[in-house]
């Protein structure tokens, strides 16, 4: 078959730059104790880090390993955290870059299976690509339903309205009822700020992200391509995220699409962070609360947006940010990302979510706030589960809370 291994071999580079030293998956220190997500999840052999992967991903190369279910469940082992990378610190000299992207090998390999051998892949990931294909959106939510969450809120439509900003919700926010409330918070807090604002609804397209990451790279690239001439038509000049994925697609993988995306990309605490900064937003009611903030994959290792949710909490009056032992960049990960909560029935996620919620109830504090669905559900879902911690909130709920 003249294009086995197409997406792999187009990272060969990165397979071959890696040393199999191992430190991406035992570098242990007293601020960081822990490794890898899944393999401190898991029984811990190879394969189920970063260092097993890449050799895999020789064998693939190099023909010494066919392709089977087995590796395909192997494959799909990994939260795409990119946690390794921080732990390996070799860096690319061309291109500023981690020397091994092991997230970028794992959603190569992950696009050959779903290319060459869709069968092997779980049937609930193939799952969410048909339900992309019918409804634009991963959970299978008609499109209609994410209109309701702006149903009593005077807010336009950015097709209809010219506007400067586009309150983005995505797919995970606005598909959900559960999770309504943190975007139409969202809009208020814009509003309060006096921000000319405009929201999509039911026009609002999906980002491909949860699609790429599985390793539906055509599938993402052809939403991506459509998005961009979308959202240039809107003529919008900034468009801000709920979601960290979201952030993170349109502003690193958008990058690659047919046209330039003309407007800037901000997630919604980088621009709470200005609207604080500049006098914009001036909150009020004193909270007398102890917060710790967990910084999303997406946003922090991959976007590098740390200072910003900080600089948020710390202007809000009566809150107190406390740090965890491990933060910001060692952060542990929720454990819901790369499809995580799918893998294993959820198992690996579910362990991940209670590790990183014990973390943050060592700190004492009352609340782990976060900024990003995933982790919160996960994380929520961990607290439900083994019925402690502290309280689970969006970033957004607690800035609320000290405006209205």
């Amino acid at each position: 078959m003249k294009n086995r291994r197409k997406a792999l071999k187009a990272v060969g580079r990165s397979v071959y730059s890696c040393r199999k030293c191992g430190q991406c998956g035992n570098k242990v220190t007293g601020m960081v104790p822990y490794i890898c997500p899944v393999r401190e999840a898991s029984p811990g052999f190879d394969h189920f880090y970063s260092r097993g992967k890449i050799v895999i991903a020789r064998g693939l190369l190099e023909g010494e390993l066919e392709p089977s279910r087995e590796l395909a469940e192997v494959i799909y082992s990994c939260t795409l955290c990119g946690n390794c990378m921080l732990k390996c610190g070799a860096v690319d000299r061309d291109t500023g870059g981690p020397l091994v992207d092991t997230v970028g090998i794992v959603e190569a390999m992950r696009s050959d299976f779903l290319e060459e051998h869709p069968e092997w892949v779980d049937d609930a990931y193939k799952a969410m690509l048909t339900a992309t294909h019918q409804y634009d959106n991963p959970w299978g939510v008609p499109r209609s339903a994410k209109d309701k969450w702006i149903k009593k809120l005077s807010v336009p439509n950015a097709l209809q309205t010219p506007s400067e900003v586009l309150l983005y919700a995505g797919c995970t926010t606005a598909s959900n009822p559960a999770l309504h409330t943190r975007a139409v918070k969202a809009a208020e807090i814009l509003m309060k700020a006096q921000v000319d604002c405009a929201v999509l609804g039911k026009d609002e397209p999906c980002c491909g992200s949860v699609q790429r990451r599985i390793g539906a790279v055509a599938q993402a690239d052809e939403m991506m391509n459509r998005n961009i001439r979308l959202f240039n038509k809107t003529g919008v000049k900034t468009i801000v995220t709920l979601c960290a994925g979201c952030a993170n697609a349109l502003k690193n993988d958008y990058g690659s699409g047919e046209e330039k995306l003309v407007a800037n990309v901000l997630h919604i605490v980088e621009f709470l962070a200005r609207l604080l900064k500049n006098g914009s937003l001036k909150p009020e009611k004193h909270l007398n609360r102890k917060v710790t903030y967990h910084d999303p994959c997406h946003l922090g290792r991959h976007m590098g947006v740390y200072d910003a949710p900080r600089e948020v909490l710390n202007a809000l009056p009566g809150v107190e940010v406390v740090e965890r032992a491990a933060t910001r960049e060692n952060t542990i990960c929720c454990g819901a990302g790369g499809g995580m909560r799918i893998f294993e029935s959820g198992n690996f996620a579910s362990k991940t979510g209670r590790a990183a919620l014990e973390s943050a109830a060592q700190t004492g504090a009352e609340a782990l706030v976060s900024a990003c669905p995933f982790c919160e559900m996960n994380l929520e879902a961990a607290r439900t589960t083994t019925g402690s911690g502290p309280a689970v909130q969006d970033i957004l709920d607690v800035v609320h809370e000290t405006i209205f």
